[in-house]
């Protein structure tokens, strides 16, 4: 079993190599390793909700993009008119982001940062995204995280596919190079939603074919 620093220095290499823009120059490999993407068209509806509650609440919001990856998140909530924060543990991810943002004419700032370790003071931010993180993260700890650093009035909205899908999970199970061991094995079901209400007042539950799910203090 790893410990807890084995675990996160391998999700950062994985991903690392995953977003290093020279695999690109590897069509075979790039193809092997992302080929999990195909999936994501069917989760159309869930995207556009992401993409219209952000729009609708970046506006003059301290917002957070909790494990941006490559700043699709971010880049939107700071266009939205935002003060957007966007935190990866991938070095390579975060070096991606900014010079995304940077091309594209928006002000955010992005750190390389421990998920379940946030730098932030208690109650900094009124709106934090977690787009397709949770399953690569100690819930618990993330979720207490989360809960500290958001203003009393605040807002976590989440996407995440769920454990109780015996297609997609046998997927997950077929295709190892896609991801680590511990993100395979560490697929959300219901109690490790339900587990937020330790940190949230309130919980608002919306399914599509994935699970976006709100989470108001």
């Amino acid at each position: 079993m790893q410990t807890l620093e084995e675990r996160k220095v391998t999700e950062a290499e994985f991903h690392d190599k995953l977003r290093d823009p020279a695999l690109r120059e590897n069509p075979g490999l790039y193809a092997k390793l992302t080929s999990n993407k195909k999936w994501y068209r069917v989760a159309r509806k869930s995207q556009d909700f992401v993409k219209d509650y952000l729009r609708q609440h970046s506006r003059g919001a301290k917002a957070l993009d909790y494990a941006c990856g490559d700043s699709w998140f971010t880049v939107q909530m700071a266009e939205a008119g935002a003060y957007a924060f966007g935190i990866d543990i991938s070095p390579v991810s975060v070096s991606n982001a900014a010079r995304e943002a940077k091309q594209r004419g928006v002000s955010a700032k992005f750190a390389v940062m421990d998920c379940e370790n946030l730098e932030f003071p208690d109650n900094t931010f009124d709106l934090i995204n977690v787009s397709g993180v949770l399953h690569h993260l100690d819930v618990r700890r993330a979720y207490c995280e989360m809960a500290r650093v958001l203003k009393p009035t605040g807002t976590v909205l989440c996407v995440e596919a769920l454990r109780h899908n015996p297609i997609f999970h046998a997927y997950r199970m077929l295709t190892p190079h896609l991801r680590t061991a511990y993100e395979s094995q560490h697929i959300l079901r219901r109690k490790d939603v339900l587990a937020a209400r330790e940190h949230f007042e309130r919980i608002d539950w919306r399914f599509f074919i994935w699970l976006v799910w709100p989470l108001f203090r």
